[in-house]
């Protein structure tokens, strides 16, 4: 982390969506929020340096705790009591007003946690007769086991449709695979770092910006999952098998702060990521003054992150059915809030590239978010076409890493998988997948040219080789497609 004044951090509670419920797909989101008690995020001119702000807030309120984001003017602040919120409210508006914006609360959102196991505690489950997939190969739930494969190499690239569209069926690991030079934030639960398909493409230990905890060991098994769509070379293969990946620990056993991401994105920048992936979201009410407060640093550290050339990537959002959200006023009332105008952030917002999901018929995942504002589709897959009748197969899921050290799901044991691999899906799976894209653009494109390109030209890139589809105009130019943009660099370099 690159040195500036940092009191303590702040811990809020961002909760995950379910990731193995079969009516929860995989996703970071607010679903509602509460105030956190005593915790607010200040803004002041941006430029402004906080150093003696910060200081003067400790000397007075010695028992308040204070997380200072110098690079984007933004101050978070914890207060023992009410009292001392209201006079540190008041000494920033009177002391400081020739340099102060707004403030507003640090909000907690509550959705629930990540199941470590599919299927097993659903309430669909009795749906499944493992012993009928025994004996009939041909029915719904049909999956390959070892006797069924030649090797262990086959048995997980059977699975791996999603990668195979992506790299045109490795196609693209040809032209280009990544590199070490060429560095992914993963803004998330953290990486396991004892994953044989991960450990040697984890560049260093990251940095947790969670009060308290300074490993970055994954205990949830989100950031993982996402690891590995990006950079796993193992039995599994992400996108860019070959590329740098550091994590960023926001989230441990369920819990993360809007104020710990929005710091992320900075102290990612900062370590000069060329790629950032958010697989998470919140919604912000931009008629809320609390909640526009931290809309507004989302921008802030967007911009930033621009500014240090990080192409930042990020989730759409996933909701049991999916949302236009290019439309503030559509997107609140849609959600249950008449007369308010909402944002979905990260995704969604300027200086990100916002990725939806789509299933192995290429069409946009039936609880993907969509919209004009999103930039283009990724597979991020499905429960199969029969899922509204109740009958969920795995084969239109995608299959990705998991940590080693979390229960193994009785689906994975019984295809024959090792522990550390699970099936899932969600917009969560789809934007790594475009992170790993740009990651193998960027290391291609330095070849070439002798520099890293700027987020304008990854962008021209991606968009250029993604494959369009009738319904492209919910996700920008299409689903993406590393292999026909790194053929694109290749060509002009002819």
């Amino acid at each position: 982390m690159n040195p500036r004044l940092k009191v303590k951090l702040l811990l809020a509670t961002l909760s995950i969506v379910p990731i193995y419920s079969l009516s929860n797909p995989s996703y970071v989101v607010a679903e509602s929020s509460e105030e956190v008690e005593l915790e607010k995020i200040y803004l002041f001119h941006e430029g402004e340096r906080l150093d003696e702000i910060a200081e003067d807030i400790l000397e007075t309120y010695q028992n308040a705790t204070v997380d200072l984001i110098d690079e984007i003017s933004t101050i978070v602040v914890k207060a023992s009591t009410t009292t001392d919120e209201e006079a540190i409210e008041k000494l920033l508006q009177e002391k400081y007003s020739h340099v102060f914006e707004e403030s507003g609360a640090v909000h907690s959102i509550s959705t629930g946690d990540i199941q470590p196991t599919i299927l097993n505690d659903s309430p669909s489950r009795e749906l499944i007769d493992f012993n009928s997939i025994k004996k009939d190969n041909s029915n719904m739930f049909s999956i390959q086991t070892t006797e069924d494969v030649e090797d262990d190499e086959s048995l997980y690239k059977s699975w791996l449709w999603d990668v195979e569209l992506v790299t045109n069926n490795g196609a693209s690991y040809e032209i280009e695979s990544g590199n070490h030079d060429v560095k992914v934030g993963i803004i998330d639960s953290g990486i396991d770092f004892n994953h044989p398909d991960l450990k040697d493409n984890i560049l260093s230990p990251g940095v947790s910006l969670i009060d308290g905890i300074t490993d970055t060991q994954d205990y949830m098994g989100h950031g993982t999952m996402v690891a590995g769509a990006i950079a796993a070379n193992g039995n599994v293969k992400g996108i860019a098998p070959n590329v740098g990946i550091v994590p960023y620990k926001v989230f441990h056993t369920g819990n993360a702060s809007t104020s710990d991401v929005i710091e992320a994105i900075v102290v990612a920048a900062n370590d000069d990521m060329d790629v950032i992936n958010l697989s998470l979201g919140v919604y912000k009410s931009l008629k809320d003054k609390d909640e526009k407060a931290e809309y507004r640093a989302y921008n802030r550290a967007l911009k930033y992150a621009k500014k240090k050339n990080s192409f930042v990537v990020a989730a759409s959002g996933t909701e049991s059915v999916g949302l236009d959200i290019s439309n503030a006023k559509k997107l609140a009332e849609a959600r249950g809030f008449p007369g308010d105008k909402q944002h979905h952030m990260p995704g969604g917002l300027n200086n990100v590239y916002t990725v939806a999901a789509t299933n192995k018929d290429n069409n946009l995942s039936d609880y993907s978010n969509y919209g004009k504002n999103v930039s283009a589709g990724a597979p991020g897959g499905d429960y199969g076409p029969l899922a509204e009748e109740g009958l969920f197969d795995i084969r239109y899921m995608t299959l990705t890493t998991y940590p080693t050290n979390l229960p193994q799901s009785e689906i994975s044991e019984y295809v024959g998988f090792d522990q550390g691999y699970e099936f899932m899906i969600g917009t969560s799976l789809a934007a790594p997948k475009v992170s790993a894209s740009a990651a193998v653009v960027i290391a291609k494109y330095e070849e070439v040219h002798g520099k890293k390109p700027s987020i304008k030209e990854v962008t021209k890139l991606l968009d250029r080789g993604a494959i369009e589809t009738d319904a492209k105009r919910k996700y920008g130019s299409g689903i993406i497609n590393a292999h026909d943009s790194l053929k694109l660099i290749e060509n002009k370099k002819k």
